[in-house]
């Protein structure tokens, strides 16, 4: 199970000193990048409802925090500071890349 962290860039130690029960991290981690907001944050972007866009970023960093899933908190983290500065095509750039972490996070955990 430690590799299966691993590969996602996920730091096990970390999630095993918050999360007792692994099976039931797993299941919220899956409700989690379930969320529509992931690919809804595109379409905010495309339709320049910035504070919407910022909105989504802003809840879904502070999940991944909670859930200690640094590289999505780190990528969502970029596109709301970008959102902040009023950075909007860094900000898709960023979501793009974000995007990318979020599939390899998503895709060790089945969802």
């Amino acid at each position: 199970m430690k590799n299966k962290y691993q590969k996602a860039g996920l730091n096990y130690e970390l999630i095993t000193q918050k999360f007792l029960d692994l099976n039931e991290y797993e299941e919220i981690v899956n409700t989690y990048l379930s969320d529509p907001f992931f690919k809804e944050i595109e379409k905010f972007l495309d339709d320049e409802d910035y504070a919407l866009a910022k909105d989504a970023t802003k809840g879904l960093y502070l999940l991944a925090q909670d859930l200690q899933l640094f590289p999505l908190y780190f990528a969502l983290l970029e596109i709301y500071e970008d959102l902040e500065s009023e950075l909007y095509k860094e900000a898709m750039k960023h979501y793009r890349d974000m995007l990318e972490t979020y599939g390899r996070i998503k895709g060790v955990f089945n969802v």
